[in-house]
């Protein structure tokens, strides 16, 4: 078996997955080597990598040429990038590698235009007859959604600028100050993220549905996994919808009355897929396997319903 080289684009802070990554690799014959760009120096990620390597900002002009170069020259087979911008830039710059070589982990084009925009979503979901909340912009004259209502924006991760507008004067200082935002009704219940992976012809392998017990700035901090057949069916029938490929989370909120709504589609590991992967469903062998041609399972292995993950910040002294 030939060696695998995988380079992770903007992985950040991401070690779990990358430690999950070489695992995977220390069990195939041919092992290989994994490598990690990002434009910060501090970046915790470049500290657990084979090659790591500082690029420019993907705004920067040389910043395209220098991960061509870096591929060229770690001979690398497969980029998987770990954020919305990494996944905009391989989209806008696709074209600029060869077909497959290497194979970039991005969905098609107007998969990506259709979930990085949460206005955008949540109308094709509304078309598709798919459960999501209904979804205006802060600006919009229409205010019909009823308060307490959640605002966010429309394009990015992270939680950034997430806020609850609780009356009236809320809504006024959203619309005034973020008046790009999409506001959706406040919906009460159990908040989960679903880990899923589809290969490249499109049929899903992985669906796990992860309880989001405590989460901090954005990021799960506990998580239970809960298979619950109803939100696996109803991701399911989303990820089929949308034509999701390779890994991606969902996020929905399961409410009350047992329904469950559809919120966001991030097209790439979301931080707490390590829950999964440790749990059973073990995303980077399906994706190594794809990488050198093998054909995939129909589901990955079982999975430990009820497994429960609690993560904590550690530090590298370099």
């Amino acid at each position: 078996m030939k060696k695998l080289h995988i380079l992770f684009l903007a992985p950040n802070w991401r070690v779990g997955l990358i430690n999950a990554f070489r695992k995977t690799l220390r069990n195939l014959p041919g092992a290989g080597k994994l490598a990690a760009a990002d434009s910060d120096p501090y970046s915790p990620a470049l500290q657990v990598v084979d090659r790591a390597h500082v690029i420019p900002r993907f705004d920067s002009p040389g910043c395209l040429e220098e991960i061509l170069d870096l591929c060229r020259r770690e001979t690398i087979q497969a980029i998987i990038p770990l954020t919305n911008k990494a996944v905009e830039f391989l989209d806008a710059n696709r074209t600029a590698f060869s077909p497959d070589n290497p194979h970039l982990l991005i969905n098609d084009k107007t998969v990506i235009e259709t979930c990085h925009d949460k206005l955008q979503l949540a109308q094709f979901f509304h078309k598709a007859g798919i459960t999501s909340p209904k979804t205006i912009l802060a600006g919009s004259p229409d205010q019909t959604i009823p308060l307490p209502a959640f605002a966010k924006q429309r394009r990015g991760e992270g939680g950034k600028d997430r806020m609850i507008l609780q009356d009236e004067r809320d809504r006024q200082y959203c619309a005034a100050k973020f008046p790009g935002h999409v506001i959706q009704p406040l919906i009460r219940g159990m908040e989960y993220s679903i880990d899923w992976f589809a290969g490249r012809d499109g049929a899903p392998r992985v669906i796990v549905p992860r309880e989001r017990l405590a989460v901090r700035a954005g990021e799960v901090m506990v998580s239970r996994i809960r298979l619950q057949p109803e939100i696996i069916a109803a991701v399911r029938r989303a990820g089929l919808q949308l034509g999701l490929r390779g890994p991606c989370t969902l996020q929905g909120i399961l409410d009350a009355a047992g329904l469950f709504h559809i919120t966001d589609v991030n097209l790439r590991f979301g931080s707490g897929s390590v829950h999964s992967i440790a749990a059973g469903a073990d995303i980077p062998l399906l994706i190594c396997r794809e990488i050198l041609g093998e054909p995939l399972p129909d589901k990955a292995d079982s999975v430990h319903d009820g497994a429960i993950m609690t993560r904590f910040s550690d530090a590298f002294h370099i």
